[in-house]
């Protein structure tokens, strides 16, 4: 892929006409490319998911004991979260509308194939993801620093490599993981008020959500209990009457009882919530009839081979990659997050689709991920940029020696610690091309947060 050389007929500054040419061809993004990526994740966790399965199957015709397929098992969840984890690639992009160009195929497309089976939304996580942009670091209005604070995982930087390991170890405890992506899922998954976007002046209500999880229990112990007793009939009929009146109470409830927020939805909270509740009933229903149909308990690979690895490998994942894109950075345009140059294997795993080319994704975010890289190599022809960018080689072990980079550990550490002379960068390109009510409050914010920075 040829880099893109920038005009040089001026002065080069990120501020001047040299670096906007050279954007305005980066940011188009295309309605093919993310396809390749969509089918791609997919195909690998079908791999993953069969290879289980199909060792198990062997297993069983081997007449072996079920303690052999728990090394297969124990792989294939670690793989599965990956690829877990590169759907929320992917709805990261949806987030910031580049996964598709067409605003409606790029929601639908996000929810059904990325954030659904993850039993989360793409708005919810666009309300989260945006405001983190702009409010990067702010301890008081970005929401990734709330999450964290809130599962208990906000980390006091700037840590010593010893330190930051062993804290690292602790989050590989059962209960850790499950903690940080049940928080994470108030967030992504039913909303929650830690964020600058809400309406302050609306209180919201709660009764949806708790009808659905509600109608989403019964209807999984409904299944179990015709499935068990093997009613045909009834599980023919029930489910669908069921359906039909939680759908019904959504058709019928007043709009102000949905999630509010400033920033709209590209797919109405209603439509969203008959998705959402349709996709989830089609799902339960397909693992309670193949297992009528096969004697088979579904239910038990689903929760072993889709669930689990969500509450362990994928959590786990997540947490390798979000304390350290940001954790002891200050709030400047180029020093609040970094480049990583990682292992292909840990690439993979933890900094999927353009994760790991972070710095040049928070200065200018319509970038596509499959163009950041050529970002980074634009960027790195301007001065300002190669001074203060900095870029990481290696997660644990820098991969040459000499290093010529510091790891990720390394610059958690107190040599790389933020020294507060850099300007508290807000991004309002996060807002373009979004329908934003009340402007003024988040302008408040804005005003509020360069205010405490400065302090």
């Amino acid at each position: 892929m040829a880099t893109v050389e920038a005009p040089t007929h001026e002065a080069r500054t990120l501020k001047s006409s040299a670096l906007k040419e050279g954007l305005r061809k980066l940011v188009q993004a295309d309605n093919t490319t993310n396809i390749f990526y969509l089918v791609r994740t997919w195909l690998f966790l079908v791999a993953c998911i069969g290879g289980a399965l199909l060792f198990d199957a062997w297993r069983v015709e081997q007449g072996l004991a079920f303690w052999w397929s728990v090394p297969a098992y124990a792989l294939a969840i670690v793989c599965i979260g990956a690829g877990q984890h590169q759907l929320t690639g992917l709805a990261h992009e949806a987030s910031h509308h580049t996964l598709f160009r067409h605003r409606i195929a790029n929601d639908l497309v996000s929810d059904l194939c990325c954030m659904f089976p993850l039993f989360s939304s793409t708005h919810h996580y666009r309300l989260q993801h945006m405001a983190h942009h702009q409010f990067v670091n702010d301890p008081e209005r970005d929401p990734d620093v709330s999450q964290l604070r809130t599962s208990g995982h906000w980390l006091d930087f700037p840590l010593p490599k010893d330190e930051f390991l062993r804290t690292l170890l602790a989050q590989l405890w059962p209960l850790n993981l499950i903690r940080y992506i049940r928080v994470r899922a108030q967030y992504n998954a039913i909303g929650t008020d830690k964020n600058p976007y809400i309406k302050k002046n609306v209180k919201q209500s709660k009764l949806p959500v708790r009808v659905g999880i509600i109608y989403l229990l019964s209807m999984v112990a409904l299944l179990t209990l015709l499935v068990t007793f093997g009613q045909t009939l009834l599980l023919a009929i029930v489910p669908v009457v069921m359906w039909v009146s939680v759908m019904t109470f959504y058709a019928v409830i007043p709009k102000s009882l949905f999630h509010q927020s400033r920033v709209r939805p590209v797919v109405s909270s209603r439509t969203m919530t008959f998705l959402r509740i349709t996709f989830l009933t089609t799902l339960f229903l397909s693992i309670a009839w193949t297992t009528h149909l096969t004697g088979h308990w579904v239910a038990i690979d689903f929760f072993l081979l889709w669930v689990m690895p969500i509450f362990t490998s994928f959590s786990f994942f997540m947490i390798l990659r979000q304390l350290v894109q940001h954790g002891n950075g200050d709030r400047g345009w180029l020093t609040n997050t970094r480049v990583f140059f990682i292992n292909p294997m840990i690439n993979f795993a933890v900094f999927p689709f353009g994760q790991d080319y972070h710095l040049p994704h928070h200065m200018f975010a319509t970038v596509p991920h499959y163009r950041l890289r050529q970002l980074h190599e634009l960027l790195l022809t301007f001065p300002e940029y190669r001074e203060e960018a900095t870029v990481v080689e290696g997660y644990f072990a820098p991969p040459r020696h000499p290093a010529k980079h510091p790891t990720v550990v390394d610059v958690l550490g107190p040599e790389f610690a933020p020294h507060g002379d850099h300007e508290a960068f807000i991004d309002h390109s996060v807002l373009e091309g979004n329908e934003i009510e009340d402007r003024q409050a988040i302008l408040e914010q804005e005003i509020a947060s360069k205010r405490e920075a400065s302090s």
